[in-house]
């Protein structure tokens, strides 16, 4: 046998035996916004399917936002945790979050305007959550898509 055949197995074998559980026992999945387009005043609810093979009890979310306006402006907010809301401590199961207008999806302090009257840009925002158990573990980052926040004026 010649140590290319050989070599080939031994990596054919560590692939195939390694594990594919997607590297962490704690993983969520964004599985529904109530809206991509947030009116003034409104709030976004956020729906996940989470697995925790650990056993451990959620206990945080990260929720991190970015604003992808060509226009720069100061932002307020753009990274932060809660609790994980309504949790019975399941290993599986779905979780909802309740994002609301003012406390979470609004982001330039000073939104740019347009136009004569002038009006306020809206936010146009990608945003990431993060999942922590009681056990440290964290899940993979999952993303959402744009999400337009319109503004007051």
């Amino acid at each position: 046998m010649n140590y290319r055949n050989l070599l080939t197995g031994l990596i054919l074998f560590t692939i195939i035996s390694c594990k594919k559980d997607g590297g962490g026992s704690l993983s969520i999945k964004l599985t529904s916004l109530s809206a991509t387009n947030i009116q003034v005043g409104e709030d976004l609810l956020v729906n996940f399917d989470f697995t925790d093979k650990g056993g451990h009890p959620i206990d945080t979310i990260y929720i991190g936002k970015t604003r992808i306006n060509q226009i720069q402006t100061v932002t307020q907010g753009d990274s932060f945790y809660i609790s994980a809301p309504g949790y019975d401590g399941s290993p599986k199961g779905q979780m909802q979050l309740d994002l609301g207008y003012e406390d979470f999806l609004i982001s330039a302090i000073t939104p740019p305007q347009y136009g004569t009257p002038p009006v306020d840009y809206p936010d146009s925002l990608i945003f990431q959550f993060v999942a922590k158990d009681n056990a440290g573990n964290v899940s993979d980052t999952v993303t959402t898509g744009l999400i337009i926040v319109q503004r007051f004026n």
